[in-house]
């Protein structure tokens, strides 16, 4: 049974809702009220985490110390001179500004989305070379199968180009937003291990968890979640990086009390477990960032403010994909 607390948390969250409302009802009414509300609602293009520059300097200083051995460069100001006259080089030709726009097409890392598609992609590539097999092969599909993920070519150019790249790559933050694929027949969605190694976990400065609550009837969306963050605060709990770790939840049907008799408790199980990591394994007080976001259909309406900022559908930054999506 949630404590009280989590029910008062749950109430807050059904009075943003009415107050949500209520705003859009007045601005579907009013002209002057609209062009209120129009003027803001953010525009639907991705947010990404604001990084202060405590927590830049952070994660920068925790890069391997072979890359700065040489000289040191400030990749956002300053232009590298060729050694050899006459010669020219990425490093000399290109500005900073322009290297940087040209490390961000090249390197990034890769959303839930695009790893899960792309297992779906191999599952069915194997599946088909499978068929054109001889029956006598009895070759089964691993349910199990890893993703590899290889080092981008630009890493291994030379140790000037891998450090500006690096510290770039460094400071973008990586998003979970979706469980991983839910094999017809098992009992739980995969591990995200398989898709995230833990090595890949540890090393990661910057993290944004966005976990859906609420989304289904017939299964605890939270238990799946509880299930993932789970295999997440293992690895972190064995070793991490982090500076900055954001935490973001999608509140769906809130006004239904025998949905969230259940999924209540899961939220507090869910808190608790990151607050313990935080105080346990956390690398400074405050490491986490709490987000809590009120879903109702068409609309978004953030928690803690009397005055609720409101998003609209579609919009990345919230409605990535839901705990039931890859049922």
């Amino acid at each position: 049974m949630a404590g009280w607390e989590s029910r008062k948390k749950l109430h807050e969250w059904r009075v943003m809702q009415h107050r949500g409302r209520n705003k859009v009802l007045k601005a579907s009414k009013d002209p002057v009220a609209r062009a209120r509300l129009c003027a803001e609602i953010p525009s639907p293009t991705s947010a990404g985490l604001h990084i202060s520059e405590s927590d830049r300097i952070s994660a920068l200083t925790s890069l391997p110390a072979f890359l700065f051995n040489g000289p040191a460069v400030d990749s956002g100001q300053s232009q590298i001179t060729s050694p050899s006259q006459g010669r020219r080089s990425f490093l000399s030709t290109f500005p900073a500004e322009v290297r940087n726009i040209i490390y961000h097409y090249v390197i990034g890392y890769p959303t839930c989305r695009s790893l899960y598609d792309y297992y779906y992609d191999q599952k069915e590539k194997a599946k088909a070379k499978i068929e054109l097999r001889p029956r006598s092969a009895n070759t089964k599909v691993s349910r199990h199968s890893k993703i590899i993920l290889r080092t981008p070519s630009i890493f291994l150019l030379c140790k000037q180009i891998t450090r500006e790249a690096l510290s770039l790559l460094c400071l973008q933050p990586f998003v979970i937003d979706r469980i991983p694929p839910w094999i017809m027949g098992n009992p739980s969605p995969l591990s995200i291990i398989n898709f995230i190694g833990r090595a890949t976990l540890q090393n990661l400065r910057f993290v944004q968890i966005k976990i859906s609550l609420g989304d289904g009837t017939e299964f605890g969306s939270g238990k799946v979640w509880l299930r993932l963050l789970n295999e997440i605060l293992d690895a972190w709990s064995e070793r991490n990086s982090l500076v900055r770790l954001e935490v973001m939840f999608k509140l769906s049907h809130v006004t239904r009390p025998n949905m969230w008799f259940y999924e209540l408790d899961d939220y507090e199980s869910l808190v608790n477990k990151l607050n313990y990591f935080e105080f346990r394994y956390g690398s400074k007080p405050g490491l986490i960032r709490w987000e809590h976001w009120v879903i109702d259909f068409d609309y978004a309406y953030r928690v803690g403010h009397r005055n609720p900022l409101v998003r609209v559908h579609p919009d990345p930054y919230i409605w990535q994909g839901s705990v039931i999506e890859w049922l």
